[in-house]
């Protein structure tokens, strides 16, 4: 058997395997030939109304319009307007929002909730917000003011939920062991 000559021939040899080297064309004629059937299989018309697609539609205008589902003609029961309110109001801290409620101030998320102290003051609403930050059980008892007041009460104490006595649930310490 004749020794091939690897410098004038298209067959290359690397250690482990021989492989063809082509022109410097191979790489556009396979591009060509692949689009061209790719062309055939899924039809012209296809085509062109892919292309048509991709000049009316931008990518940043289609990642800048999130498309949101929402059920029709159902409403949301008052405790899921109130934890959605929650969400809105806290951002980022609602979760420890909610944990506060849920564990140990008004598990029921009862906006009617009233709590006598000891001392003769009363804490009411969703937050359980005490009579002594000046605002009447009437407008404590109206969620939306009571969650709002809550928000300004934490805001006021460094983002934090220690005017609250079970700020142990969250981690904090609680203004009575301060």
């Amino acid at each position: 058997m004749k020794a091939r000559n690897f410098a004038k021939s298209r067959l290359r040899r690397t250690p482990d395997y021989y492989y063809y080297r082509g022109s410097r064309l191979t790489p556009v004629v396979m591009l060509a030939t692949t689009l061209l059937l790719g062309f055939f299989s899924m039809g012209f018309g296809q085509l062109s109304e892919m292309i048509q697609t991709w000049n009316k539609v931008s990518e940043v205008e289609a990642y800048t319009k999130p498309v949101v589902v929402q059920p029709k003609n159902l409403e949301m029961t008052e405790k899921q307007q109130i934890m959605s309110y929650i969400v809105e109001v806290f951002g980022d801290d609602a979760d420890d929002a909610i944990t506060i409620i849920n564990k140990c101030e008004n598990s029921e998320f009862n906006p009617k909730a009233t709590n006598w102290n000891r001392n003769g003051t009363w804490d009411t609403g969703i937050f359980q917000v005490n009579q002594i930050h000046g605002y009447s059980m009437e407008e404590m008892q109206d969620w939306k003011q009571n969650i709002d007041v809550a928000k300004k009460i934490f805001d006021k104490a460094g983002k934090k939920w220690t005017p609250w006595s079970c700020a142990h649930v969250v981690g904090q310490k609680p203004f009575y062991m301060n």
